[in-house]
């Protein structure tokens, strides 16, 4: 709401504070004003709005009771221009995020400044941090549904201005996704942000994987045609990423925005660290990677790192060392077989966990068996009830 309200066509001031509106004069003037519509043009933000802008008019319209009763507010027509009133509109959870990420960038090292405004008026950013090689890193906490276009435009607008936005969301319904270099995290609230909990990033960022032409698809990354059987690095979903490394490697050009075009030519945005950037860019260009790095300190000519085979034995490619655990035996009703020892015979254990409150998202890879998962563990991860219910089946059988 507005802390001033003109009405141009009567050319007066309200106070919606007052019963009145500060018109003692004319008694009835609430009633009267919402027993008809009030077109645009009528109703103008005089306070932050005009401050700001004043050859630019925001304009409004009221919401209340007709009779007077409850409370009364005059509410912008253009839902962004609420953003020159941060102190009347944001909720707890969105000032915990900022206050959050503006910390964490200032430990680092790096100078930060809060609703930080342009010159022209146009962009106010939440937290705007000046990085490694004058890098503008333009942090939008979003927690509220904001429209496509309202986000297209407002990235547009931080672009020119020379900044690169960084949106963060625990909300589905904000569609960020792929528009700029995106974060997403599980639904949170003020007191978990402010008490220093892990934000682990469920979507937005990737860490780059090796396997060979043909397992992921029928196609060669590389040429688009039959598959190679070469080596080729691949985007995963990166897991166990808190948000706070993110921001603050962000800054200092540890993880890097890459943009790639998708199918239909449409730019797609993610974080990849700056070593997997470039095996990712080098492969993509037909430059083979090294998978596997090891030290050599003893080599003669100077070098430091030698090349090391790989272990493509693996049922899901690179040994990467998260290999899924064996998993009890299922009988054909669906419980899972649980062997307690020799001594007796093996009894059936029915583990069923509970996730109606859990969270879901984007399909990500399954943290014990690594295929696509859309639900969450307790933790934010991605993982599939089953495997969650398998593991812990197996965790019960080795403590009995």
């Amino acid at each position: 709401m507005a802390e001033a309200v003109r009405h141009v066509k009567l050319g007066i001031d309200l106070n919606l504070s007052r019963a009145d509106l500060g018109h003692p004069d004319r008694p009835g003037l609430w009633q009267e004003l919402r027993s008809r519509t009030v077109h645009a043009s009528e109703l103008r933000c005089m306070g932050a709005c005009y401050r700001n802008d004043p050859d630019c008019p925001e304009w409004m319209y009221l919401k209340g009771n007709p009779d007077g009763t409850g409370l009364r507010q005059a509410v912008h027509l253009n839902s962004s221009a609420a953003r020159n009133h941060p102190d009347a509109v944001e909720s707890d959870k969105h000032k915990a995020l900022k206050d959050r990420v503006a910390t964490v960038s200032q430990r680092a090292g790096f100078s930060v400044e809060v609703e930080a405004r342009s010159s022209t008026g146009k962009r106010v950013t939440d937290v705007l941090v000046r990085g490694e090689g004058g890098l503008l890193l333009g942090h939008e906490l979003q927690v509220s549904k904001l429209s496509v276009p309202t986000i297209k435009r407002r990235i547009a607008i931080a672009r020119e201005d020379g900044v690169l936005p960084m949106w963060t969301t625990d909300n589905p319904a904000v569609q960020v996704e792929h528009r700029a270099p995106w974060a997403t995290i599980p639904p949170t609230n003020a007191g978990w942000v402010r008490t220093g909990h892990e934000l682990l990033v469920s979507g937005g960022a990737r860490s780059a994987e090796v396997e060979r032409c043909g397992r992921r698809g029928p196609y060669c990354p590389v040429t688009r045609g039959r598959p190679c059987g070469q080596l080729h690095v691949y985007l995963e979903a990166a897991l166990g990423l808190n948000l706070d490394a993110l921001v603050v490697g962000a800054a200092a050009g540890a993880w890097r925005a890459l943009e790639q075009t998708d199918s239909r030519g449409r730019p797609m945005y993610y974080w990849v660290t700056a070593d997997d950037m470039e095996r990712y860019l080098n492969d993509r260009a037909g430059r083979r990677p090294v998978p596997n790095i090891e030290l050599n300190p003893d080599a003669g000519d100077g070098s430091t790192m030698v090349p090391r085979d790989l272990d493509l034995n693996c049922d899901y490619g690179i040994d990467t060392g998260h290999r899924r655990p064996a998993a009890p035996p299922r009988d054909p009703r669906g419980t899972v077989v649980v062997d307690f020892g020799p001594s007796s015979a093996p009894r059936r254990a029915r583990v069923g966990l509970v996730w109606t409150h859990h969270a879901t998202g984007d399909r990500l890879p399954c943290r014990i068996c690594h295929n696509g998962a859309f639900t969450r563990d307790e933790r934010g991860r991605p993982c599939h009830k089953a495997c969650a219910e398998e593991e812990e089946a197996a965790r019960q059988a080795g403590q009995s």
